[in-house]
């Protein structure tokens, strides 16, 4: 075959293809497929806040429920003195 004879085809073929509107889609489909997408993303991520300020709810109450009493049995209780006093310098 010749050449142009192949570039003819070939661009006849290009040209058939781009002007094909068998496989285009609606804007309208494109547009309802796009909304039930970010429904969906919105759902799921309030659900997913929802359950972590669940889980951070119940984590606080297990941390207030922790018995931090301490008891030293028959040995006594411990007293804490407090601070440390400053020692006292004197100046001429």
């Amino acid at each position: 075959m010749n050449k142009r004879r192949i570039f003819r085809r070939l661009r006849s073929r290009a040209r058939t293809l781009w002007n094909h509107q068998g496989g285009e889609t609606s804007i309208i489909s494109l547009v309802l497929i796009c909304t039930i997408i970010a429904i969906g993303v919105t759902v799921g991520l309030t659900t997913f806040r929802d359950q972590v300020v669940l889980e951070f709810g119940d984590l606080a109450v297990a941390i207030d429920s922790l018995d931090q009493s301490f008891d030293a049995g028959p040995y006594g209780t411990y007293v804490d003195p407090g601070p440390p006093s400053p020692p006292l310098v004197g100046f001429p």
